[in-house]
């Protein structure tokens, strides 16, 4: 593993932006970092606690600002809600109606799909919201029993696929028809929690897992619903959220220690929308 930054703080929410460089976000630092040259700097300062974030039209950086939920500690305050992070840094907000945003990602829609957890220790309530990012409108489109936490869409367009970390699971719902009971199980995991997570183009979905038990957590590779990979980049207990590159580069967010890691991947990761069919 290659260790592109240090003192970073409670990473999440890497995004392999077009330009070429890597954005992620310090919960706890409320800042986000650009790396690009093996360098990271501060791209913008949030406050309160930026957990997810992607890339839309435009080069804008969308964030799951989760309002200052722990791990977050610094001094600046923020409401909960979507910051659109412009190319100067400025911010700007939306989705008051969210109590505690976690992770978020295009579809093929071009709506912006936001989860929502509620952030208590029995992980057993929250929601998924539907955004218009031009009209800022948002409408929540289910409420779960468990914990949503990271989000994404396979090479099939017609599924949303969410990390359950009350179940430790990864389910999915059709995009048509978004509701608890069409909600399926893809997998269960074999240990730890899952994260955010990325499909690669092969069609492997590759999982970021905390683990809080002796060993550390991991990154868990599934195909076909089967654990096929297990990589342990070191000892850490929060592997939060990865990230795959064009350029087939795995970037993982390490939260305990405040660094990227990256190594080589075997595929490049399947691009994001709304960048998917460029």
């Amino acid at each position: 593993m290659q260790v592109l930054g240090t003192g970073l703080g409670a990473l999440e929410g890497p995004v392999t932006c077009r330009d070429g460089s890597l954005i992620v976000t310090s919960i706890d630092q409320g800042k986000l970092y650009r790396i690009a040259d093996g360098r990271a700097q501060v791209f913008a300062i949030t406050g309160g606690g930026p957990n997810g974030a992607t890339e839309g039209e435009h080069g804008l950086i969308y964030v799951a600002q989760n309002g200052g939920a722990a791990p977050a500690k610094n001094e600046i305050p923020s409401a909960a809600g979507v910051q659109v992070v412009e190319h100067s840094g400025e911010l700007r907000r939306f989705g008051d109606e969210m109590r505690s945003p976690n992770d978020l990602c295009f579809g093929p829609d071009g709506f912006l799909y936001v989860t929502d957890p509620t952030r208590k220790p029995e992980r057993d309530d929250g929601r998924i919201w539907r955004c218009n990012v031009e009209t800022q409108e948002c409408t929540q489109i289910i409420t779960c029993d468990w914990y949503p936490n990271g989000i994404g869409f396979s090479t099939d367009d017609h599924w949303i696929y969410v990390a359950d970390s009350r179940h430790c699971r990864i389910v999915r719902m059709p995009l048509s028809d978004p509701r608890p009971d069409t909600v399926e199980t893809v997998l269960v995991l074999d240990h730890g929690i899952p994260d955010g997570f990325a499909f690669d183009a092969d069609e492997n979905i590759i999982i970021a897992c905390p683990r809080f038990e002796p060993g550390g957590g991991d990154v868990q590779v599934y195909r076909d619903g089967r654990l096929i990979e297990v990589i342990r980049p070191g000892t850490s207990k929060l592997y939060t959220n990865l990230a795959i590159s064009q350029e087939a580069q795995l970037y993982i967010c390490d939260a305990e220690r405040g660094e990227v890691l990256a190594r080589s991947w075997q595929c490049p990761g399947l691009p994001l929308h709304p960048f998917r069919n460029c």
